[in-house]
């Protein structure tokens, strides 16, 4: 049987990036104040489905629909984001999440990411 700390693990910035970077058709840029953007697709068609705050303990990703961020956000584990504060992207605390949550979310916010794409874009990516 696992003990707490086991089961309780939170997901560490490296462990984000990994994760992140399995992701089909990903690339990572540094952006606004060093923050890591990881995007599906290549430098000239791309959408982002992740923003990495390295050291500050957030991670924000894209929702099914607004529901689902407000019920993080009701939950404790994530925050409206600032700058993104129309749609379903919400600021997870990597803190308040323990790390298969927090893969479970990046794989979901790839996914919707990838399905707002163009057909031709995903074509082109072999994302169908």
């Amino acid at each position: 049987m696992p003990n707490d700390a086991e089961t309780t693990r939170t997901a560490s910035d490296t462990d984000v990036h990994d994760y992140a970077m399995t992701q089909r058709c990903t690339f990572m840029t540094e952006q606004w104040m060093g923050s890591h953007v990881y995007k599906v697709g290549d430098p000239d068609t791309f959408k982002m489905f992740a923003i990495l705050n390295p050291g500050k303990g957030q991670l924000t990703v894209k929702t099914a629909n607004r529901e689902v961020a407000d019920m993080l956000i009701a939950a404790g584990v994530g925050r409206r984001h600032t700058h993104m504060p129309r749609g379903s992207w919400v600021m997870l605390l990597l803190d308040q999440l323990e790390a298969d949550d927090v893969r479970e979310r990046i794989a979901d916010s790839h996914a919707l990411v990838v399905k707002a794409m163009t057909k031709a874009a995903r074509k082109k990516f072999a994302l169908d």
